[in-house]
């Protein structure tokens, strides 16, 4: 098992350094982003799991240490891009979630966890 994680860890590495984010924080945003927008998309739990998985050991292979409030405020300010103004409605906010998980990150970041 650990060696499909590191596998998975080392896939998604790979698709990151190709997707133009280029510090280590771009990318980790990217993958939160990605992971909410398809949990509120109701994407398959497994994926959505692994999503939070490989993004927790990007974060640990490349020494990134983020204490719980920044990965509050990080979770608050996707939220808030996902759920838009207060008088949005459920529409927008469909929409705005389509948008993250079609964006050319999202897709090939899900499709690279897909179950095989």
């Amino acid at each position: 098992m650990k060696g499909s994680k590191t596998l998975s860890a080392m896939l998604a590495a790979t698709l990151l350094a190709t997707q133009g984010c280029e510090r280590h924080e771009e990318r980790i945003f990217h993958m939160i982003r990605c992971t909410m927008a398809a949990s509120i998309e109701k994407q398959n739990d497994s994926v959505i799991a692994k999503s939070w998985e490989i993004t927790g050991l990007y974060m640990r292979e490349n020494g990134i240490k983020k204490n719980p409030a920044a990965l509050t405020a990080i979770a608050a300010n996707i939220r808030d891009e996902i759920m838009g103004p207060p008088n949005s409605s459920w529409d927008e906010r469909d929409a705005r979630v389509t948008e993250i998980v079609n964006s050319e990150f999202c897709t090939a970041y899900l499709n690279l966890l897909q179950p095989k």
